[in-house]
């Protein structure tokens, strides 16, 4: 008896390791790496400044300018990311927020329904908070999906177990250089990235030329239009066909927690839609519209928070050197939001001005 125990420990205990060993080497091999998430390993301890949302806050905010004058700032943002996962986030970083400080909160024309609507899709973004949400706070914790998906990936591999068979995949160091870790998690397969060692053509004459939707292919070409106007419809199907509700109760609600979380703390909540360009705001209908902005409307007059609405800014929606695609502005579009912030959010630029 006491011999069949120590076998069935030593048994379990190789079996422990094997897998152990195995999952370590599909991880170095496997394809799907989570740079969006790396960034997470940094958030400050005292934070001043930052933002939430999908992939709208993702890419429209660039806080590297007050960075550089001390100011700790961090964009919590994540591609299809819903109230649920921002207020998740932010009651797990509450105490990270110093007195006074400001978030942001991005609202999209989707934020009040789900823009994942495919199962792969919610699969997908539900994992990945495994990775930086503590079970205590991710709203979907699942103690198996833990174990399988996260912790030992390998046991959930299916076909891509064949992935050990492949050369190891290189990813930059998590320690060395920070800065590294944050441009990584703000690349996105739909914002197009310039090859340093391309020549650079700019194709920006809207200071020479004023841009209307008449002289559009004049200023950025035929091609780039076309190009814009298909991305702009995809947008579109995605965040708003086949949707039987756009306005959900529980997204409602979501929202209204993540500011009273934020009163709790005093932090100041400012809401807040980003820049689109003009073909992904040309499909939304004007009852759409009047819904979103009452609705919005009515919880900032609810808590007494402040709404700044820049998706129409003409300043951006016909300027398409601002844009990555459709309804997400390039790092060059994000740098001048940001600092267009600075001088235009009252609570921002009164906040900036004693700090």
């Amino acid at each position: 008896m006491k011999s069949f125990l120590v076998k069935s420990v030593l048994a379990v205990c190789i079996t422990v390791f094997c897998v152990f060993y195995l999952d370590i080497m599909y991880e170095q091999k496997s394809d799907n790496p989570i740079a969006e998430v790396n960034a997470f390993n940094f958030v400050p301890e005292t934070i001043q400044l930052a933002n939430f949302g999908s992939s709208h806050g993702q890419y429209a905010f660039d806080w590297e300018t007050l960075k550089n004058r001390g100011i700790k700032c961090f964009n919590f943002a994540l591609p299809s990311q819903s109230f649920e996962y921002d207020y998740a986030l932010l009651n797990m970083h509450k105490d990270e927020f110093t007195e006074g400080s400001i978030a942001f909160i991005p609202i999209s024309y989707f934020s009040f329904n789900s823009e994942a609507t495919s199962p792969d899709d919610i699969e997908a973004i539900s994992v990945r908070y495994y990775r930086i949400l503590s079970p205590q706070y991710n709203p979907n914790y699942s103690l198996y999906k833990d174990i399988v998906a996260i912790r030992f990936p390998i046991l959930s591999a299916g076909d891509k177990i064949f992935d050990l068979f492949k050369p190891p995949i290189t990813f930059p160091s998590l320690s060395d250089n920070r800065q590294n870790i944050v441009y990584a998690a703000e690349v996105s397969p739909d914002v197009p990235v310039q090859d340093e060692n391309a020549d650079a053509v700019s194709t920006d004459l809207s200071s020479e030329v004023p841009v209307s939707a008449e002289n559009l292919e004049q200023i950025y070409g035929a091609e780039k239009v076309q190009e814009f106007e298909t991305k702009g419809t995809a947008r579109y199907q995605r965040h708003f066909e086949g949707k039987s509700e756009y306005f959900e109760e529980d997204k409602e609600q979501n929202l209204k927690r993540i500011i009273e979380l934020c009163q709790e703390r005093n932090i100041t909540p400012i809401l807040i839609t980003t820049p689109f360009s003009i073909y992904y705001n040309k499909y939304v209908s004007e009852e759409f519209m009047n819904e979103f902005y009452s609705k919005i409307q009515e919880i900032a007059s609810e808590y007494g928070v402040s709404y700044y609405d820049y998706s129409h800014d003409e300043r951006f929606q016909m300027h398409l050197e601002y844009f990555g695609d459709a309804d997400h502005l390039n790092p060059e579009g994000a740098i001048y939001f940001t600092d267009m912030l600075t001088n235009e959010i009252p609570e921002l630029k009164a906040y900036l001005e004693t700090h």
